[in-house]
Parts: C-alpha cells; structure tokens; sequence
C-alpha cells in the first residue's frame, strides 16, 4: 500500500514566498517615496530606470487624458491666452497710435491746400477728386506738407438743399474752416475738369499724352492782378517742363460769370482746369505728375 504524502510544506513555502514578495515590494515602495521626498532624490531616482520609465510614462498617460478628454478647455486656454495677448497688443498699438495721431497732428503745418470745388467732375475712367488725391500725394513726397480736403461738397449740397452753382460758396465754408485750423497754409490749389472734345483736351508727345490744362483767374476780386501773375508765373513753369501742355491762363469775370473764385482768398489762390471729359486716367495722371513737380518748383522759388 502506498504511503499519503502531506503537501503542507508545500503550501507553508508558498505562503512564505507571497509574504515575502509582499514585504519585498512594500519595502521597495517605501524606500521609492522615502528617497523621493530627501536630498538624494535627484542622485538616486534619476538613475534607477524603472522610475524614470514609470513617472515618463505617468506624464505621458496625463497629457494624453488632457488631451482627449479635456480638448475643448484645452482649446479655450489656448485661444484665451492667444485672445488676450491680442487684446493687450492691439489696446498698446491703439494707445500708441493715439499718442502718435496728437503728435503728428501738432507737428503737420501745411503749406499747401488742394480741393474740388466741383468733386463730381469725371473722366472717362476717373474722377478730379482722385486726381487731387495724387496731387497731394505728389506734393508731400516733394517735402511740401499739404493738405487734401476729403469732406464731400456734393453731400453738403444735397443736405442744405443748395444748387450746383453755389458749390464756391460750400468749397469757401472749407477753406475758411482750413485756414483757422492750418494757419500756416499760403498756396491753395483748386482743380477742376474742362468739357471739350478729346483732341482739344490732350496732347501727345512722343508715346505718351497728357491731358491738356489751363489756368482760369478771377476779374473781380481785390487779388485779381496777383492771382493772374502768380498764373503767369506757374504756368510757364508747366510749359518749359512740356511744351504745348498749357491751353494759357484764361481771364474771367463781368455779367453772368463768377468773377471771384474764391481768388479774394489769397493772391496765390490757383484755379487749375485739368484736361476734359474725354481724357483717360493715365492721361490725367501724366499731367498731375508734371503739375505736382512744377508747384515744388514754384513754391520753392518763391521761398
């Protein structure tokens, strides 16, 4: 008969070796958070790789969960830092814009005041008041501070229900306003466009044309005679710089023509028609540039 074997023994060592185990990593965890917390932290665990490879893959697990399951605050943080660091730039650029706007405003003295009396004069593809914006454009590249009235004749017309032919008094309400605010404006510079068929209006030389112009003075007004020499004077400039652009300075005044202009203003008040209706932009803008460049000449001649 075969003797019964008791396995106990078997079951104790197995029972010793879990407690073992247990005590083992109970000790290793303990010594883990107890050099965690002292000096040798940095000289100990960052060199022990089942640590580092534990907290790296802790961190990574972290983020991860952040970003899948949080994107939308994640995405709000963003933005709201992006946000408000915009904010904070564009509040410092609109301050700084500001502080630069007062300045610039206190240090800009014009010498030069350009305007439409008739804004809504046109050529075939333009309009005399963009053609005046590159006058002033032209004049201030040149270093002649000037000043390009913006407020709208037209408009000011239609509101106070004036006519077409009162448009020098509204272009009169702008320039005394001009005057009080830039005081050290001397030279104002009306342009206009004619009405006249297109070989009238233009000139060709060589391959390139130009958009005739002409010089209209006031007889009655104080400042007639001034008014038509200064003409005179500017006009030749234009002449010499391309000759036969100039249809001459035309005298106007007398029964059922205005007579004044506005001229009583300044005796360097200039009435500048610019080509005709039939006249193109680059022709138009050809001429503004030999304009733009014979004022500089004059303005600086008479300094």
């Amino acid at each position: 008969m075969k003797r019964f074997k008791s396995r106990k023994p078997k079951k104790r060592k197995k029972l010793w070796l879990i407690i073992f185990a247990f005590f083992f990593v109970f000790s290793y965890v303990f010594m883990i958070q107890y050099l965690s917390k002292n000096k040798l932290k940095n000289n100990v665990l960052h060199s022990d790789v089942n640590y580092v490879r534990f907290n790296l893959i802790k961190l990574l697990s972290k983020q991860t969960s952040s970003i899948v399951n949080e994107p939308v605050r994640l995405l709000n943080s963003n933005v709201k830092n992006v946000s408000l660091s915009k904010v904070k730039n564009t509040v410092s650029n609109v301050e700084n814009k500001k502080v630069e706007s007062v300045v610039k405003e206190e240090e800009f003295k014009p010498l030069i005041y350009v305007y439409n009396t008739h804004q809504s004069e046109a050529y075939m593809d333009y309009t005399i008041y963009d053609a005046t914006g590159v006058l002033a454009s032209n004049l201030n590249k040149n270093n002649l501070d000037t000043y390009h009235e913006e407020n709208s004749v037209t408009a000011f017309l239609q509101t106070n229900g004036m006519k077409y032919y009162e448009s020098y008094k509204v272009s009169r309400k702008y320039i005394d306003e001009v005057k009080i605010k830039y005081p050290s404006i001397n030279y104002f510079f009306d342009i206009h466009r004619d009405a006249l068929s297109k070989d009238k209006s233009t000139l060709t030389v060589g391959k390139k044309n130009y958009a005739k112009v002409m010089f209209i003075v006031g007889t009655d007004n104080q400042n007639y005679e001034s008014n038509y020499n200064n003409a005179i004077k500017l006009n030749e400039i234009i002449n010499n710089k391309v000759p036969g652009i100039s249809r001459g300075v035309i005298k106007k005044g007398g029964k059922g023509v205005n007579g004044v202009y506005n001229q009583d203003v300044s005796a360097n008040l200039f009435l500048i028609e610019v080509g005709g209706n039939n006249n193109n932009k680059e022709e138009v803008i050809n001429t503004i540039n030999v304009i733009s460049d014979s004022i500089t000449e004059y303005v600086r001649g008479m300094v």
